[in-house]
């Protein structure tokens, strides 16, 4: 490893065929990190997963949501309007894989592991260094921010990969501009894909012009149709801007009691560059990180340290791009609670696997022998402990992040269907109503007329506190293992009972 990281970067290595296949390589082995049992771990399909896959099952069944609205352009789910893009990218994927955990998260799999060609390609044209392209790439493909938002479907994941297609496309156009046309659909998709991606990718869009400074005049026509197609695509925010910051609304720091708001922002944004947020731990939320292990690996401190040098003493526009990229990434996050948040500040990472990479070349050029052993000997155990954390711990440790055990619950109830004339499920863990529509692959037809009401649909009934009393032959479920007649415990990875199905 050391021999062939020296000889890359002292241009060693034939420039064409063996950086094709060391690419090559790298996507191999993003791909088998984001693949390997993906539809088991992370352990269960979290709320939001459920709630995208049914809304996409419906809209591909009758061309309405759950609520019977035909082709929304705001999702509605819990009484929160979601950007459309999220539930619409699930429909093909449902169509051809159907309803289950891998039409879910195919995608995510899918725009994670091609975002590492991205990267290269990215990198590559920005700075006209394929060494530091490959490297980036490298390090994208390995990273533990990536990778875990890679394995299941979180919207931000989808937002870093077509916003970044969004720069690499105008990097392009300047050559091509006709592809200024592409960048601004890139652009308008990672708008729609999130909440985040309607203040990121404006503010990245500004970057753009300053730093990467297109030839307008030459190139006004396409220019001018790219900034037309963004505007219409932020357009419906603006005319329903109710749906559209009603999620925003409800996390914000300006409509939170957060106290002094402008120290409450600053102290969001500066915690998302925590030491202890990048290398030591990584989010406090179990969906977004692996406990004992930060965003980024520890032997990437020293690589950070050098980059981010790098990246302030270097003067090209092209790396004062990067740095202010790095520094727009966290807005959106800081203006939200709670901070610091790794999948609000996802479209950050990018920018931390190229400055990683530029730290690598700096260390490999003038302190090889004292460094790069011991960088390579921590940098490996760094990330087989990970590999070690997520798959053996994490799925035991974070299964009631993931709604263990629900899908086993309404899989149950929907092979007993035709046994009892009522189901009387408890409300304590949730909204367990999207998880049996989901599962049971409920007709989305039939659902559309009892939308309204989230505390009953066909036979399902859902309550906090004692069911009500009924004459009807009733399958109850419940916490709490003190029952009489129990039909079937459900546990957790843990062992741990969460729902007693009984008579």
């Amino acid at each position: 490893m050391e021999n062939l990281l020296f000889m890359l970067v002292n241009n060693k290595i034939k420039p064409k065929l063996n950086l094709g296949l060391l690419l090559l390589g790298i996507i191999s082995l993003a791909f088998i990190l984001r693949w390997w049992h993906f539809t088991s771990n992370p352990p269960g399909l979290y709320v939001d997963e459920v709630s995208h896959g049914y809304n996409a099952y419906s809209i591909l069944k009758t061309g309405k949501d759950e609520y019977g609205i035909f082709l929304p352009f705001f999702i509605r789910s819990f009484d929160i309007y979601n950007p459309p893009l999220a539930t619409y990218t699930l429909v093909p994927s449902i169509a051809i894989f159907g309803l289950n955990e891998i039409a879910v998260r195919f995608p995510a799999v899918l725009f994670g592991t091609l975002f590492i060609p991205l990267t290269y390609f990215l990198v590559a044209f920005l700075t006209k260094n394929k060494k530091l392209a490959l490297i980036s790439a490298f390090f994208s493909a390995i990273s533990p921010w990536h990778i875990h938002f890679s394995r299941f479907y979180h919207e931000q994941n989808l937002t870093v990969f077509f916003s970044t297609l969004g720069v690499t496309l105008f990097l392009f156009a300047q050559k091509k501009p006709y592809l200024y046309i592409l960048s601004a659909i890139s652009y308008t998709i990672a708008i729609n894909f999130s909440h985040v991606g309607k203040v990121f990718v404006p503010l990245l869009i500004l970057g753009s012009f300053i730093f990467l400074r297109p030839k307008i005049q030459k190139n006004l026509i396409y220019i001018v149709t790219a900034i037309v197609i963004v505007v219409l695509g932020m357009t419906p925010h603006v005319l329903n801007t109710r749906e559209s910051l009603h999620r925003a609304s409800s996390v914000s720091i300006f409509t939170s009691d957060v106290g002094n708001k402008k120290d409450k922002f600053l102290d969001g944004y500066l915690s998302h560059f925590s030491p202890l947020f990048l290398f030591i731990r990584g989010d406090y939320q179990g969906r977004h990180s692996v406990p004992g292990m930060g965003e980024l690996y520890v032997f990437e401190i020293p690589l950070t340290l050098f980059g981010l040098y790098l990246l302030i003493k270097i003067k090209e526009k092209s790396y004062k791009f990067l740095l202010f990229w790095l520094l727009i990434a966290p807005i959106p996050a800081a203006l939200s609670i709670p901070t610091p948040h790794a999948g609000r500040d996802l479209v950050t990472m990018p920018v931390w696997s190229i400055v990683s990479a530029l730290g690598l070349i700096f260390i490999l050029k003038n302190f090889r022998w004292l460094w790069i052993t011991p960088l390579i000997f921590i940098g490996f155990y760094n990330f087989l402990t990970y590999i070690h954390l997520y798959h053996s711990h994490y799925p035991k440790e974070k299964g009631p992040d993931w709604s263990d055990g629900y899908k086993e619950l309404a899989q149950y109830l929907g092979q007993n269907y035709d046994n009892y004339e009522r189901f009387a499920v408890t409300r304590y863990w949730g909204q367990l109503y999207i998880y049996i529509l989901f599962f049971t692959k409920f007709d989305p037809a039939q659902y559309h007329a009892q939308s309204e009401n989230k505390l009953a649909f066909d036979k399902y009934e859902f309550y906090l506190g004692a069911p009500d009393q009924s004459d009807k032959k009733t399958l109850f479920v419940s916490i709490g293992d003190k029952r009489e007649n129990i039909k079937k415990l459900i546990k957790r990875n843990n062992g741990d009972l969460v729902f007693v199905v009984h008579e």
